[in-house]
């Protein structure tokens, strides 16, 4: 039977020719958009999965109330491991790390830069990274000791055997090699090159690492099997409690196997994260497989008068509904085949591109049951949605009728197909609608007035003893005639991680206990940076008692409620000397918050150069390059534009932007094939009745506008649902931005004089076709 169905269901795609092309083309494109989200969202599911012991693993974060709100944060003080090991007996593992970001480690005549991590020794004990020579957990346990990736092994060492050599870190420490693991996976939330002993940490920040007032550090906990979480949180919370004597804030155990994609956290409590973008991401991708599927559902009963007397034929034969059902389900669901042997070659066409521009490492594995089950179900439920109703439609004619030539839709027929018309382009008008207001908000971010002069300013990582060679590497920079000044931060102007509610004005209430960002500078940071300076002045070496003044931003004033003048108030026992106009650090679009910088009596971890106005800063460079190398000549010269590092900030939401585009093209690219389709056969049904109209007279106009009109009134009453229903979505997602751009009207009527402009391109075609077809071949029966 099925053999049959299947002979008879391909004899019929050859001879439709038009309607196979277009339904192979619109399920195959929404196929493979399926594919390449349904393989995304499997690798967001497959995060950290690796680990072993995933489902006992938990993250401590910490909850503050600040304002009548909680926060909260992911890094705790360093004694508290120790404390927590030894009270509370759950607890089979505990361990600390602290990130290192890029440092440089040498072999022989290689230096180069590795992600670094610092952790304690049962870090491997709880995590899943597999050794391939020595022990890690003990070689942990020594400060002299490193553990290396084979990668960065190889980097090193080449075919070299690695153990036992030694290798220089950051030119001030000679570690040993004591164990390889292999690379950290791709779907590792954690990515490192190089695993520096926890102890080697302590040492090198020992002036803050047994403070409970300073977290700095994430604490992971892996609990006894079959221990309670809930009884375990309980005596959590009063860990830090009796420790500190805060009572405003409490600790609690967070599954990392939920950090990834459930990250999120609103008032203490958490608040969505990454599953909202896989919710999203999985929702268009449905829905443009709706649009395909509403494309074969128009297209086979649109072409129904063609199929009547086949239906009529068998059923007279004998055939039951059920059969002829199955007959076209089978049709539907070969279509639906060829279409998924198409999608799976565009999809992987699509993916490596797709890949440089976000930034992952997606493929195709089928060995993988997970995703093969999925191609299953998206081919079986796709085969099923697009034929199911044309089955049950074209089952339902009867016999006597058809063979007699009487072959009338009902009126509903009609309606149902111009309300998936409809459909289509409401999806079609939401996706170009949000696609503009994207662009619009990236713009709106690039173009915002940043407080402070980008062009010619150049950031310097301090790389080893930099920091305390400051001052005479300043003079030497100074001597360079391109440059205008020199000052060093902290912090990169970009962003600042230090802040604490612990500062102190005049006037401070119980109910202002809210962060404060804290950084420290060198002198000339003002000039430097390009601030604006509101009040006061700047950090100087003429005045001696800058040592214990502090520079504060507008925010800080308002947030503080400080009265004028402001300079001159005491923040504890620092004078303010001077107000500067608020700048972006961070996140570009949120609000600046409050600010206090002091003047820096260590080493900085970033110099700051201005260069005077030039065409071409490369000879500014390469002088900047050798006066470094002659105080730093160990260390490779690195720099960055300020303005070119402020742009990058842009890459993620310039991804999810280009990603809602390509969708949004491929709804408008699916719904026109449909409308291709349709006004083909259109044309075709009333091919007599345009041949009368224009032996009557009717010019190639008229006859265009009539056929025009029937799929322009869709996408108009589409273009009207979707507007309030777009300007409610996108004022919901824009609610969380500080920064964000106003919706306007032409958005709107933009999208939808585009979709127009589209569709009556999609359906000229036909209707202009038709409109100059010679009436006696429309007209002539035989």
């Amino acid at each position: 039977m099925f053999k049959n169905y299947f002979r008879h269901g391909w004899r019929n795609l050859l001879k439709n020719k038009l309607s196979t092309l277009i339904n192979i083309g619109g399920l195959s494109i929404g196929l493979a958009t399926g594919i390449i989200i349904l393989l995304w969202i499997n690798d967001e599911y497959s995060f950290d999965t690796f680990h072993k012991n995933s489902a006992d693993i938990f993250l401590l974060m910490q909850n503050q109330q600040r304002e009548g709100s909680w926060s909260t944060g992911d890094v705790t003080p360093a004694p508290l491991a120790a404390k927590i090991k030894q009270e509370l007996p759950e607890i089979k593992y505990v361990t600390r790390s602290a990130w290192g970001g890029q440092q440089l480690v040498g072999a022989g005549n290689k230096n180069i830069y590795q992600e670094s991590l610092y952790t304690d020794p049962d870090y491997f004990n709880m995590f899943t990274y597999p050794a391939i020579q020595g022990d890690p957990v003990a070689a942990l346990r020594e400060p002299g000791n490193v553990v290396l990736t084979e990668s960065a092994a190889d980097r090193l060492f080449g075919k070299d055997d690695p153990m036992g050599k030694i290798i220089r870190h950051n030119n001030q420490h000679n570690l040993k090699v004591a164990a390889v693991i292999r690379d950290v996976p791709p779907n590792s939330t954690a990515q490192f090159d190089l695993i520096l002993p926890f102890r080697l940490f302590e040492l090198e920040n020992a002036d803050w690492i047994n403070k409970w007032d300073n977290n700095r550090l994430g604490t992971w906990v892996q609990l006894q099997p079959g221990s309670s979480i809930a009884g375990f949180n309980a005596k959590l919370k009063t860990v830090i409690q009796q420790a500190t004597g805060d009572k405003s804030g409490y600790l609690f155990a967070y599954p990392a196997a939920d950090l990834h994609l459930y990250g999120s956290f609103r008032n203490g409590r958490p608040n969505g994260g990454r599953i909202e973008i896989i919710l999203l991401l999985g929702t268009i991708g449905l829905f443009i497989l709706l649009i395909a599927c509403i494309n074969f559902m128009n297209l086979s009963t649109a072409r129904s008068e063609h199929r009547a007397r086949e239906v009529g034929v068998r059923k007279a034969l004998g055939a039951s509904r059920r059969t002829i059902i199955g007959q076209f389900l089978v049709e539907a669901l070969l279509i639906t085949f060829l279409a998924l042997l198409l999608g799976i070659l565009l999809a992987k066409l699509a993916i490596p591109g797709l890949n440089r521009i976000s930034g992952r490492s997606i493929g195709f594995d089928f060995s993988n049951w997970r995703i093969l089950s999925g191609l299953l179900l998206l081919s079986l439920f796709t085969g099923l949605v697009s034929g199911s109703y044309p089955a049950f439609f074209l089952s339902s004619f009867q016999p006597v009728k058809v063979l007699k030539g009487v072959v009338t839709q009902p009126r509903s027929s009609g309606m149902f197909r111009k309300g998936l018309v409809t459909f289509q382009f409401i999806i079609s008008i939401f996706l170009i609608i949000s696609t503009i207001v994207i662009y619009q908000q990236i713009r709106h971010g690039e173009n915002r007035p940043v407080g402070y002069q980008q062009e010619n300013l150049v950031e310097i990582p301090a790389r080893g003893d930099m920091a305390n060679k400051f001052t005479i590497l300043k003079e030497d920079l100074l001597r360079i005639p391109e440059i205008e000044s020199v000052s060093a931060g902290t912090d990169d102007l970009l962003g600042y991680g230090g802040s604490t509610d612990d500062v102190k004005w005049p006037g401070k209430t119980p109910d202002q206990n809210f962060p404060v960002t804290i950084t420290w500078v060198q002198y000339d940071w003002v000039k430097t940076a390009g601030l604006q300076l509101l009040a006061g002045r700047d950090f100087s070496a003429d005045y001696g008692r800058d040592s214990v003044g502090c520079i504060i931003n507008e925010a800080a004033v308002r947030k503080m409620g400080l009265k004028e003048p402001v300079i001159g108030t005491l923040l504890g026992s620092n004078p303010v000397i001077g107000v500067v106009k608020d700048f972006i650090s961070n996140n570009p679009y949120r609000s600046p918050g409050p600010m206090v910088v002091y003047l820096g009596k260590g080493g900085m971890g970033h110099f700051f150069v201005r260069l005077r106005k030039t065409d071409s800063p490369q000879a500014a460079l390469t002088k900047i390059e050798g006066a470094v190398k002659k105080h730093n000549p160990e260390f490779p010269f690195e720099f960055h534009f300020t303005k070119e590092a402020y742009q990058r900030k842009f890459n993620g939401i310039r991804s999810s932007g280009f990603m809602l585009n390509w969708t949004g093209s491929l709804a408008i690219l699916i719904s026109c094939l449909g409308l291709f389709g349709l006004s083909s056969f259109l044309a075709e049904r009333r091919g007599k009745e345009i041949g009368i109209r224009k032996i009557m007279g009717a010019g190639e106009s008229r006859i265009w506008f009539m056929l025009a009109k029937e799929f322009l009134k869709p996408v108009l009453i589409a273009f009207l649902v979707t507007v309030p229903l777009a300007v409610f979505a996108l004022r919901i997602a824009l609610k969380g931005i500080d920064y964000r751009v106003e919706l306007q009207w032409w958005m709107f009527l933009a999208a939808g004089i585009l979709t127009v402009i589209i569709a009556v391109g999609t359906i000229s075609y036909q209707g202009i076709k038709a409109a100059r077809t010679n009436p006696v071949k429309a007209l002539k029966t035989e």
